[in-house]
């Protein structure tokens, strides 16, 4: 007996010492936890807005930029000057002008933030089109040669351009809507 029992404690030591160890039970490793992300999708009508509307006011920033990079003869005369002047309002008036037809041929806006962030858009570009126009108008029918009348084309000008100011960035303007920001980043006309 004493044999047997000797035998089963050198079984047992030897088993013992030739085990691996056993993994955790499940609950004390569990297995990484998946999570599926899908990317939100813009709806397709706020992407048609935003390309609209990007797409009005980075025309009317590249169409200046054009215009003014074109190399225009340096006037000689006060005429000539006068002409020029004329010619510069003139492309002021067209410019606004071609964006408030465009912001008002949009449709309603997605949400709410949309049309109140275009009304403002026509507001500023309608005021700097009818400035333009009239100084252009006033100046045409000056008298050539009139330094009062030029010096108020000239004022008249630089406060057209300050009533566009700050409307350069579309996507900016509806930072606080995410639907907007969202379509803003597949429509095409906002990545200019």
């Amino acid at each position: 007996m004493k044999i047997a029992t000797a035998l089963l404690g050198a079984c047992l030591l030897l088993t013992a010492c030739g085990n691996t160890p056993t993994a955790a039970p499940p609950a004390q490793n569990p297995s990484p936890v998946t999570t599926i992300t899908s990317r939100p999708v813009a709806d397709p009508a706020a992407v048609r807005w935003m390309d609209g509307f990007c797409s009005a006011v980075h025309g009317y920033r590249l169409r200046t930029n054009q215009e003014a990079e074109a190399v225009q003869p340096t006037p000689d005369t006060f005429d000539e000057s006068q002409k020029a002047l004329s010619a510069t309002l003139g492309g002021i008036a067209a410019r606004t002008g071609e964006v408030v037809d465009k912001l008002t041929a949009l449709p309603p806006a997605p949400v709410p933030l949309g049309d109140t962030v275009r009304q403002a858009l026509v507001t500023k570009f309608t005021k700097a089109r009818d400035r333009a126009t009239e100084a252009k108008d006033a100046l045409d029918r000056a008298k050539q040669g009139s330094v009062a009348a030029q010096d108020r084309a000239v004022q008249a000008m630089n406060q057209a351009q300050r009533d566009v100011d700050g409307t350069y960035d579309p996507v900016g303007a509806v930072a606080a809507s995410p639907e907007l920001i969202l379509a803003s980043a597949t429509a095409p006309g906002c990545k200019i």
